[in-house]
């Protein structure tokens, strides 16, 4: 894997930001910028080999600075939705941003998406990899503890796009972190995703009030509603129709040392699959529900349904509700977690 670096932009106060270009020797190619630690563009073959970028993105640093659906993004400290925008800890209360409705999103406004990360090039076992890193302080977005975090891209020659995680902190603190990228298998911008059909490795659902705020509760799949174990087309499934494809699902395997199956998505008119690995216990399933009329790469419109989110994570509001999940970084415990999204064409 070889792996190019040039000037993306600058930020208002000068900073310069960069893009970095993966390649493996088939011939697939990854975008990852440093603003955000936010993947640009993923260029995979469909049956006959030809070539597009199936995630969406903006051309441009200052597109990305103006505001956009966290396309992309490495998203933190706590990714999805802290109920309330408070916790309390270790006995002390604590006070969030609510950037969504009643709830804290995504860490609030200044997250992990907006921040530049210091990129390097390592190699690791003989394959070069771009590893991206931060220190998030103490109180940032009203968190408690410095993190340490790396993000580590990688583009293996089995074409699997390798993401790998790691973060320590000097107190207990939130912490659930991923990568929110948008995908379309026919490529980015050619219209809606409902032809995609999904299959995700989960009995269960997290539970969820009609502001999409987490309970704390989980609930067995629907058949013919949000039960995707068996592999169906979006169109199929009536909680498209309703707007509520935004979900968590608690995969079967949990927890795990090793990245296990949890999602696999075709897309039947080029061919192109895309299975998810991950060692994280569960994945938010997203269908591109904000989407309308967002200006994308290369001038095109990102339509309503535009492109699907598979978010391997825990479960957002464990610090409300520990019995759920274990979305919590602890001193004696660092993180590391990875995900794997690896494609091919049938």
């Amino acid at each position: 894997m070889s792996i190019a670096k040039q000037l993306f932009g600058n930020l208002s106060n000068g900073e310069a930001v960069s893009l970095f270009t993966l390649t493996n020797k088939n011939g697939l190619s990854a975008k990852v910028t440093n603003y955000g630690g936010i993947l640009v563009a993923l260029n995979v073959p469909d049956r006959d080999g030809k070539f597009a970028d199936v995630v969406l993105g903006k051309d441009t640093l200052d597109g990305y600075i103006s505001g956009h659906p966290h396309f992309g993004a490495t998203t933190g400290r706590v990714a999805g939705r802290i109920s309330g925008a408070q916790f309390t800890l270790e006995g002390k209360t604590y006070q969030l941003e609510a950037n969504n409705g009643h709830n804290c999103l995504h860490g609030g406004l200044n997250g992990y998406d907006k921040l530049v990360w210091t990129a390097e090039t390592i190699n690791d076992h003989g394959i070069d990899k771009l590893r991206l890193s931060i220190i998030d302080p103490d109180g940032s977005n009203g968190f408690p503890g410095t993190i340490e975090c790396t993000v580590t891209y990688a583009l293996l020659d089995d074409n699997t796009l390798e993401i790998a995680y790691t973060a320590s902190t000097d107190k207990t603190t939130p912490f659930n972190l991923t990568n929110h990228s948008y995908f379309n298998l026919k490529g980015a911008g050619k219209g809606s995703v409902v032809d995609h059909k999904v299959q995700i490795f989960a009995s269960s659902v997290a539970t969820t009030d009609e502001d999409a705020t987490l309970i704390g509760r989980k609930d067995p799949v629907i058949e013919g509603f949000n039960d995707y174990r068996e592999p169906v087309a979006l169109s199929a499934r009536k909680e498209l129709v309703g707007g509520n494809a935004d979900i968590h699902f608690f995969l079967d395997g949990g927890r795990t040392r090793l990245p296990k199956a949890a999602a696999i998505v075709c897309e039947p008119k080029s061919g192109r699959v895309m299975e998810t690995f991950t060692t994280e216990p569960g994945v938010q399933f997203f269908a591109g529900l904000c989407l309308a009329g967002d200006l994308g790469k290369g001038g095109a419109t990102y339509s309503y349904m535009g492109g699907f989110c598979l978010e391997t994570q825990d479960y957002a509001d464990s610090v409300n509700f520990p019995e759920m999940g274990g979305a919590i970084l602890k001193p004696e415990e660092p993180f590391s977690s990875t995900t794997l999204y690896r494609f091919s064409a049938k």
